[in-house]
């Protein structure tokens, strides 16, 4: 009984099944999955609706250095005894212009602290980005996982049939005992079983991938990309300065200190003076008598204009712990700055370590596979030689399906280790 008995309807029958399943379904590269979840993944719209927000008390504080104006109308009528006091009835409009002049440069460092948090909220979406792309990349590896896994599981089960096909015509012949039948019998249902685990698990991995992609719930797309090709080791970079550039978070935790630094400046400007002046105009229009200067007349005017100064005088030191509360905040901030950048360099370094681990994990699973492949091959040429029995044929069909699970493993676990030191570099968009 050769091994290639029981592979070759293995392989017509995937060909087969790859080729029925290609119809109808849309094919979906890896590198287009990322580009559909930058433009449709939820948490990316969340944060793109925060840059909006931002961007709109950016103008909210531009808008505080213009003048305001403000208009209102009020009617009136009252009745007996006062209008014997007062006009009867009548119409008020007033119309009152603001300004400030002077706010202790508030105003300007308010519009400041607005762009700044504008800056922080970009950087925000480009971490947020950079951590959907990297699921994306995860979701996406496991899915080829786990259809290796259902292809694997297949392959398994036919050579499990055939061998239970040899054992059975040996045991019917009495040249064999039915515990050899009835052992390979167990493990074919352990096959099925397995079959189903991993069928599901390609299910629940479209499903995680959908929803990453913003288009959850649909799982008729076919993955592309596949785990062949090269997996060299690679040379560490201890370039920290440019992976510092490329970090958002890092950028973002830099900008968080100058808004900080900047709201500092603001409670610093309550100890300052503010000065502004407003005008206005109203009138009145009513019974006779709404004029008080001449009662025979039905309506007045006027305007007023006034000007306002505020001095901060005492306390009790409120203000000044204000600004030593902040100073610690922006202190603590910077502490925290610095421990990123050490955390950083030390995610670099195991990224480094976790992919030529990876890669030596492929190299040894491939020299293994070799190995179990050569092991099979003799144990069904000794079997059908009659120099073994069908627990020994078992025993290696195991080790290959073994041998062959852990190079899927290995191979898609350097995928994602590349995908994880992309992302610690920054560089994974």
């Amino acid at each position: 009984m050769k091994q290639s008995r029981y592979l070759r309807p293995v392989v017509l029958a995937g060909l087969l099944s790859w080729f029925t399943g290609l119809q109808g379904q849309e094919l979906l590269p890896l590198e287009q999955a990322k580009q559909m979840a930058l433009e449709r993944n939820n948490q990316l719209k969340i944060t793109q609706q925060q840059v909006l927000a931002a961007k709109a008390a950016k103008l909210q504080a531009d808008a505080a250095a213009k003048p305001h104006l403000d208009g209102s109308v009020t009617g009136f009528y009252v009745g007996k005894p006062l209008n014997q006091l007062l006009p009867e009835y009548g119409v008020s409009p007033s119309l009152t212009a603001s300004q400030a002049i002077y706010a202790g440069g508030k105003i300007k460092l308010g519009q400041q602290s607005a762009a700044k948090n504008i800056e922080v909220q970009e950087e925000q979406h480009a971490l947020t980005a950079t951590e959907v792309v990297f699921q994306t990349e995860q979701a996406y590896w496991n899915i080829v996982s786990m259809q290796e896994k259902v292809k694997l599981a297949q392959q398994y089960k036919k050579q499990l049939q055939a061998l239970h096909t040899d054992l059975n015509n040996q045991f019917q012949a009495g040249l064999t005992y039915k515990n050899d039948l009835l052992r390979v019998a167990v493990q074919l249902n352990e096959a099925e079983l397995n079959i189903i685990r991993a069928e599901d698990g390609v299910t629940l991995s479209k499903l995680a991938l959908a929803q990453l992609t913003g288009r959850n719930g649909q799982t008729g797309f076919l993955i592309t990309d596949t785990i062949a090709g090269l997996f060299p080791p690679v040379n560490r970079d201890t370039g920290y300065a440019q992976l510092y550039q490329n970090r958002p978070e890092i950028r973002m935790m830099e900008k968080r200190i100058e808004a900080g630094q900047l709201q500092e400046k603001l409670l610093k400007a309550d100890f300052l003076p503010s000065i502004g002046i407003s005008a206005g105009g109203f009138g009145a229009l009513g019974k006779e008598g709404i004029n008080p200067t001449d009662p025979g007349k039905n309506g007045m005017a006027s305007y007023y204009g006034m000007v306002s100064l505020s001095i901060p005088l005492l306390d009790w030191g409120g203000r000044k712990q204000k600004i030593k509360q902040q100073q610690f905040a922006i202190a603590a901030q910077q502490y925290q700055l610095q421990e990123t950048k050490e955390l950083l360099t030390l995610e670099l370094q195991q990224a480094y370590i976790a992919l030529n681990q990876a890669a030596k994990k492929v190299s040894f699973s491939e020299a293994s596979l070799q190995q179990a492949n050569e092991n099979l091959k003799l144990s069904n040429d000794r079997f059908e030689a009659g120099t073994i029995v069908g627990k020994d044929v078992l025993e290696a069909q195991s080790i290959w399906q073994q041998a062959v699970t852990d190079m899927i493993e290995a191979k898609v676990s350097y995928k994602i280790s590349e995908a994880t030191l992309r992302k610690v570099q920054g560089v994974n968009r």
